[in-house]
């Protein structure tokens, strides 16, 4: 663990506050970060993602000094002094004479404490600027609040008693969520408690009349008796919005939520973070994300993580890039962001497509007794805007291929943007092959204005003299580079007996066959099994 950096402190009026100006990870990359930087961290399961939150926090807490797995160097930046206003809200005076810390223990001398804010020392004292909510914790903030506890005053709850306004949002925030209030009641002796439902307009209680509107109060039931979804997105409102923490990272914060309330969280967090709190989060959810891009907040961004061995390449998604791509309605209406928390995306053509071959795979992996591959299998809407989600998707390093039908090679101009999108040169494969064939069907035009139509349902076979060799170029290189002709010229075309449209040619396939041990469907499932065994990071 290393943290450093040059900038010295700036001693002034200001709040003290904590921001990081940069980490580097083990892989050498740097993310320069802002002061109201939203960062999220996304790839597949085991990447990572939650132990760059435990990274960072440990990079403040210089006393346990514990090692960091995922961070090489953390610089951060300090503003700020401490005075006698930031004291008394953060420590009291115990039986010793020393400040204490509410509700995190460790007693200071107030002297050394300074001298080690000056020195950019941050034992225990870094936890009032970094904050970890992990998903354990937000299970227990929503509770009832005790009064007697010394540390109440620090409390989200309390805060939240402490102010009709914030109260309000919070209560709205939570309103859109789940079509009900989140009520504080005030008017407990030893506790202070949340309650939900629809709550009795104030309006309409007077001062004299305020024993009936807790009363009324008391009968709605209490946030803590809740399910964990309700519980959890509360907590995260409370600790993100009545917090002064500078840092605060928040460990998959769709967990125990339906779609789309981690899609509200998502937006709410993006559109009301301050000018002075950085976030950082770790997430496995579409929705999630969707919302934070809904929210058009121009701090955002998002960093994919492919973990090899023990190093985890980080692949950063920067807020001018998100915008070029979520313009896109492709993208943004599509469930093709899924693709960044599995280890490989397969683009088809169609769904119908996608349930085919997943189908096949399925069988494939069950048939040996084995787990298929973390692999997201997404159509595109056609051959044509397959080269949109290749980019994109290959933009934060997420492993793609595409499966395209033989007539791609008919459509020169889509077939063109496909191969660039993969990277690879189009001239290349046009001198590789393509002319050839293009010119070989060309002269035969002029006999046969279908040949392009015949190809399609026989695929390559349905090449002769010099097309054969030069396609087998042509292949090749679209293979090495992710792309995937179907060889005999359509899905339908792996079974011919089966007269059918698409649509019914898979339904009736998918429940009249063993897709496992067909025979008529050995040549798809060899097909699958090599795209699915096509080493996409080697390339």
């Amino acid at each position: 663990m290393i943290i450093q950096d040059d900038t010295k402190i700036v001693v002034d009026d200001e709040y003290p506050k904590v921001f990081m100006h940069s980490i580097t990870f083990n892989d050498g990359t740097t993310l320069e970060l802002k002061r109201n930087s939203i960062v999220v961290f996304t790839g597949a399961n085991n990447s990572g993602k939650s132990q760059i939150l435990r990274d960072v926090e440990n990079c403040f807490d210089t006393h346990t000094k514990k090692l960091s797995v995922v961070i090489s160097n953390l610089k951060y930046e300090q503003y700020g002094k401490i005075n006698e206003s930031f004291l008394k809200e953060h420590f009291f005076i115990n039986q010793h004479g020393y400040l204490e810390l509410y509700g995190s223990g460790g007693s200071f001398d107030k002297n050394s404490l300074i001298y080690d804010w000056n020195n950019r020392c941050l034992p225990y004292v870094c936890r009032l600027f970094v904050k970890r909510i992990s998903t354990e914790m937000r299970l227990t903030v929503s509770n009832n609040l005790q009064r007697s506890d010394r540390a109440a005053a620090a409390h989200p709850i309390f805060k939240m008693m402490n102010s009709e306004h914030l109260a309000e949002v919070i209560s709205n925030y939570f309103h859109q969520a789940f079509g009900e209030d989140l009520v504080v009641n005030r008017n407990e002796l030893t506790t202070v408690s949340l309650h939900v439902g629809m709550a009795p307009n104030k309006d309409e209680y007077t001062i004299k009349m305020q024993d009936d509107y807790y009363g009324i109060l008391a009968t709605m039931p209490k946030l803590q008796d809740q399910g964990d979804g309700m519980r959890s997105f509360a907590s995260i409102l409370l600790d993100t919005f009545t917090s002064e923490y500078s840092i605060t990272l928040i460990d998959e914060p769709e967990a125990f939520l339906h779609p789309p309330q981690a899609r509200i969280l998502g937006k709410m967090l993006a559109k009301n973070n301050p000018d002075n709190r950085q976030l950082v989060i770790s997430t496995h959810s579409e929705d999630f994300l969707q919302g934070l891009l809904d929210s058009d907040n121009e701090n955002v961004t998002i960093v994919r993580i492919n973990r090899s061995d023990d190093v985890n390449n980080m692949s950063i998604l920067t807020n001018s890039e998100i915008k070029e791509l979520w313009t896109n309605p492709l993208l943004r209406y599509s469930n093709i962001l899924s693709g960044l928390f599995h280890e490989k995306v397969i683009v088809c053509e169609s769904d119908y497509d996608c349930l085919f071959y997943q189908a096949i795979m399925n069988a494939i992996y069950e048939n040996k007794g084995e787990i298929a591959p973390d692999i997201l299998f997404t159509h595109c809407g056609g051959k044509s805007r397959a080269k949109d989600v290749v980019r994109a998707l290959r933009a934060v390093n997420v492993p793609v291929v595409a499966i395209c039908d033989f007539d791609l090679l008919n459509s020169s101009q889509v077939f063109k943007h496909l191969i660039k999108a993969f990277g690879a040169e189009w001239e290349t494969v046009y001198a590789s092959g393509m002319q050839i064939i293009y010119n070989s069907i060309n002269a035969k035009r002029s006999c046969d204005n279908d040949v392009w139509k015949e190809i399609k349902k026989t695929g390559k076979a349905g090449f002769n003299g010099d097309e054969p060799a030069a396609y087998e170029k042509v292949e090749a290189i679209c293979k090495n580079a992710g792309l995937y002709i179907v060889p005999c010229g359509e899905m339908e075309c792996f079974d011919k007996t089966v007269n059918k449209e698409k649509k019914e040619w898979v339904y009736y396939v998918l429940e009249n066959y063993n897709l496992a041990t067909e025979p008529k469907l050995n040549e798809a499932r060899s097909f699958v099994q090599s795209v699915v065994d096509f080493n996409v990071s080697a390339k």
